[in-house]
């Protein structure tokens, strides 16, 4: 759509004031404007138009204010109308004409050009046909030196018609080309030409002054098709693994635009809010659970099945958080706003532009994690705590090591004091492999069943230099009293025994390997289905 004209809207015969956008606030789903305009007011009431609104706007958001001493408002309202306008301005229009004229004009003489040829080479061949007829007529046994002229009359005149063939052809082509450049030309004149309907809104606020004055009046709305979202870029410096690092986080506001209004230096706010939202809670509906009785089948035996819990850890596993409680969500339940340092300006392109409008450098632990049931390289891991007052939305990630962009992730929601994880990609001079052995044992006498699982893990250091590492295994949990697990064996790990990981800090020497085992143990009776 394209951005509407300012003068455009008349309102009682009269022409509308040109508004400029002053404050703009992006929300998730919309955006409210403030648009000011200066008007020359006479005693009595009267309207006045404020130009350049979008015709999306919103007419229940409309309200409207006037700075003046004897001034008051007395309604506001949007006026929209439609009229028919040609696709392209008028110089673009008279600039397609002349090109179309210019295409005719080749065309024109192109096929002259072609007719002239034509005409040559009809000359030619009847020329060459009396030739050849009078040279039937000479008699034979005729003397050699009278025929030479007329056999170099007959090849200047093969040499001639040749060449004109060879024009010919190339008025042809010519004319072909010029026939193509005639149908683009006319093509964009009458696309140029073509009428479409232009969609044009103001806002009329009826005043009432005591006199005559000057005032500036200040209209505000919503308007669909502008939003907001959070975007991240981190950045680690100054550390590498087991050292103490530097962490940078930029965090811009993603905004997109196609209301068709003009947003030039205005004063940008990123809100968290939800205008749009329903105030009141939802009505709450029964949840009727039923019970039956087990089959015969069912009580003799007991099926156990196993799940993969994600644990929750507030704090990402490193303590207590500084902040009073867990936020929820977003914004943490408490709608936030976020300014740049200074005014933007935001096309009407639909196309996303990123705005600054946080930057932040905190103390960072790095080191390398490595869970060989998941993945078989170890991976870079920083540990920040947010030290500001401001927290860091939930959006995309990108992160950095140094100057070099390492990957893609996701920020969750990062509330003041609150200890948070960055992973800045693997190390590929790490590497694990993991084998899996069972040993099943079923005693009918007892009636008890056991499954013995030794878990082996070989690691190599492919790199010249000595790392460190943080390794984390784990073992099943049992939930019911028929299933009994047992840690047999795991030398240099500590246990968890709540949710049962095991974790090692080892150390791996340049250019070699090391090799780690564990083993546990599921006992239970034998009418109890095992999941493995």
């Amino acid at each position: 759509m394209n951005e509407p004209e300012n003068k455009a809207l008349a309102v009682r015969g009269e022409e509308a004031l040109p508004g400029r956008a002053v404050k703009v606030t992006l929300y998730e789903d919309r955006a409210e404007v403030v648009r000011a305009a200066c008007a020359a007011l006479s005693p009595g009431p009267q309207w006045v138009a404020v130009g350049g609104v979008t015709p999306l706007a919103d007419d229940r958001s409309v309200r409207a204010k006037v700075a003046g001493d004897g001034v008051r408002v007395l309604a506001a309202r949007v006026r929209r109308r439609v009229t028919a306008q040609n696709e392209l301005g008028r110089e673009e229009i008279e600039a397609l004409e002349a090109q179309h004229r210019a295409a005719l004009e080749r065309l024109s003489q192109a096929e002259r050009a072609l007719e002239r040829s034509g005409a040559a080479h009809e000359r030619l061949g009847a020329t060459l046909g009396e030739v050849g007829k009078a040279l039937s007529q000479v008699p034979l046994g005729a003397h050699e030196g009278k025929l030479a002229g007329w056999r170099s009359a007959w090849h200047a005149l093969e040499q001639s018609l040749d060449a004109n063939l060879d024009q010919s052809a190339a008025a042809q082509f010519a004319v072909e080309v010029a026939r193509e450049e005639e149908v683009r030309t006319r093509a964009r004149l009458l696309q140029g030409q073509r009428l479409r309907p232009r969609a044009e809104a103001a806002i009329e606020v009826q005043v009432e002054a005591a006199r005559a004055c000057e005032v500036e009046v200040e209209v505000t709305y919503r308007t669909p098709c502008a939003l907001w979202r959070p975007e991240h870029l981190v950045r680690l410096t100054e550390g590498g693994a087991d050292q103490p690092g530097q962490l940078e986080v930029l965090t811009w506001a993603t905004v997109w635009q196609a209301t068709g209004e003009k947003w030039e230096e205005v004063e940008a706010c990123f809100s968290t809010a939800r205008p749009a939202r329903a105030a009141s809670a939802p009505l709450l509906s029964d949840d009727t659970l039923y019970s039956r009785k087990k089959t015969e089948q069912e009580r003799k035996t007991v099926v156990v099945e196993a799940r993969d819990q994600a644990i929750a850890l507030a704090g990402a596993g490193q303590g207590a958080s500084e902040a009073q409680e867990m936020p929820g969500v977003d914004d943490g339940g408490l709608p936030l706003s976020f300014r740049p340092g200074s005014k933007v300006t935001l096309p009407s392109d639909g196309e996303p532009l990123r705005v600054e409008i946080g930057r932040t450098r905190m103390e960072a632990k790095v080191a390398r994690v490595l869970f060989p049931e998941v993945a078989a390289v170890t991976h870079l891991r920083a540990s920040a705590t947010l030290k500001q007052e401001t927290p860091l939305l939930a959006g995309p990630m990108r992160v950095a090591r140094g100057a070099g962009l390492v990957g893609r992730a996701r920020m969750g929601f990062v509330a003041p004091g609150e200890p948070f994880e960055v992973g800045f990609g693997s190390d590929d001079g790490l590497r694990v492999r993991r084998a899996v052995e069972e040993k099943r044992d079923q005693t009918f006498a007892l009636g008890t069943q056991k499954l013995e699982r030794t878990v082996r893990l070989y690691l190599s250091n492919l790199s010249d230099q000595e790392k460190q590492m943080e390794l984390t295994e784990r073992i099943p949990v049992s939930e019911v009293a028929e299933v009994e697990i047992e840690l047999k064996s795991a030398p240099g790990f500590a246990r968890d025994d709540k949710d049962g990981f095991l974790r090692q800090r080892l150390s791996v020497p340049a250019r070699a390997t090391h090799e780690l085992e564990l083993k546990y143990e599921v006992r239970a009776k034998a009418n109890v289905v095992l999941p493995f």
